[in-house]
């Protein structure tokens, strides 16, 4: 049985041939991204006890390197990560997409208008889709399997339905749960989980949606095509006029959850994907609402998995924004100002391979931690943040070694 020095290493040669150009440069690029302290521009990180090699060679792995997508995707779906928890035997995955503004960039093409929320101006950057598998409940750690840039043509629904299909193709006998916020219920993104039995989904709705229940059974004697909806089920006034099919009290982090369930309900452009709508309200300790809207969620999977999963699995999707939030502040996700297209879709590759390197490092290495911080508990399954991580792992690099072959002498021959 190999250690998990020797699949580090393993993982690490099968990255290495997943580039068929400029591989060497732009595995000391990965090792010196995250490595890194602090990451404000890429030719930085030339600077790096990592990179071993002149800062030209920054500029030669964005413009010049290639990548075998088709063989990365295969290596991080089929990878098993260490320590990984599961809710009712589901893996849960997680979908959403983050913008990248680049309003300066007047000649970068397929820019795209960026609006976060509907008080703050749109602002023309670049979106990136994502999709990642969540780890542990309690911890902060993802696997990123897939980051593709949103063309102009297209939508984060449209290409998040190609990234699911993809992410289950590799393993289509497991069970997978992928949750996505209130933006992927739309058909299509939906339409995907209509076919694949083993495909569930578990989105949030927005609270003026409306759904549809089982139509009556046709009268043989009807003429004419059969209905496909039944009762209009509105979630503005399901809570006063409807009596839910489940209901049932928990405690999640710490408060009072109120969850009820309404059975058989589809969308009316989607009347073949039919699942259940579940209300979430955390409770007050007099058993009152604590905020003025529940959360009103959309499950696709059976019936018999209990309420209390489901709310759990839609907590683990907050995890993605964490992913985020670490890529953006300590890996660099704004630091490249490049021009050209395909120069931002390395980095953007060069930035989640990065991530990787701290996920195979976390179950090995002792994360740094601040002399204020208090130290984790020992023997605890990603008991180390990915900061941590990363402030530790210029030693663990020096110790597992690169498959990077070394420089060799430039310019003409003597």
């Amino acid at each position: 049985m190999k250690s998990p020095t020797e699949k580090a290493q393993q993982f690490r040669n099968q990255l290495y041939a997943c580039f068929p150009k400029r591989a060497a440069a732009t595995f000391n690029m990965i090792d010196a991204l995250a490595s890194a302290v602090q990451v404000a521009s890429p030719i930085e990180l030339s600077q790096s006890p990592a990179f071993e090699r002149k800062y030209a060679s920054v500029y030669d792995v964005l413009g010049y390197s290639k990548l075998d997508h088709a063989g990365l995707q295969e290596l991080v779906c089929k990878w098993p990560v260490e320590h990984v928890q599961t809710i009712w035997s589901y893996e849960v995955y997680a979908a959403d997409s983050t913008g990248n503004p680049r309003p300066e960039a007047e000649c970068l093409p397929e820019r795209i208008l960026l609006k976060s929320d509907k008080d703050t101006p749109a602002v023309a950057g670049q979106e990136y889709a994502a999709i990642v598998r969540v780890l542990h409940e309690k911890r902060s750690w993802v696997a990123p399997l897939n980051m593709q840039r949103v063309s102009s043509e297209s939508t984060a629904s449209a290409l998040g339905a190609q990234q699911v299909l993809q992410v289950h193709q590799h393993s289509p006998q497991t069970p997978k749960v992928i949750t996505a916020d209130s933006r992927y219920a739309n058909r299509v993104f939906l339409a995907v989980f209509v076919s694949v039995l083993t495909l569930c989904v578990l989105v949030r709705l927005r609270s003026n949606m409306a759904l549809y229940g089982l139509p009556p059974k046709p009268n043989p004697h009807q003429q004419g095509r059969h209905r496909k909806h039944g009762a209009k089920f509105k979630l503005k006034s399901a809570l006063r006029r409807t009596r839910s099919d489940r209901d049932e009290t928990i405690q999640i982090l710490g408060q009072s959850v109120r969850l009820r369930a309404w059975h058989h309900l589809h969308f009316k452009w989607l009347a073949e994907l039919v699942g259940c709508v579940i209300c979430v309200e955390f409770l007050r300790p007099d058993g009152t609402p604590r905020y003025k809207r529940p959360l009103w969620l959309f499950w696709s999977g059976p019936l018999t998995v209990p309420l209390a999963d489901i709310c759990r699995m839609y907590v683990w999707r907050f995890t993605i924004e964490h992913f985020f939030r670490f890529i953006k502040q300590h890996l660099g996700f704004y630091a490249t100002r490049a021009t050209l297209l395909p120069s931002s879709e390395r980095w953007i590759d060069i930035v989640m391979l990065a991530y990787w390197q701290l996920l195979l490092a976390a179950p090995i290495i002792t994360g740094y931690v601040a002399p204020w911080r208090a130290a984790p508990k020992p023997n605890t399954p990603f008991a180390f943040t990915p900061r941590q991580i990363q402030l530790a792992l210029p030693a663990f690099l020096v110790v597992i070694g690169s498959p990077a072959h070394p420089t060799g002498p430039a310019g003409k021959a003597p």
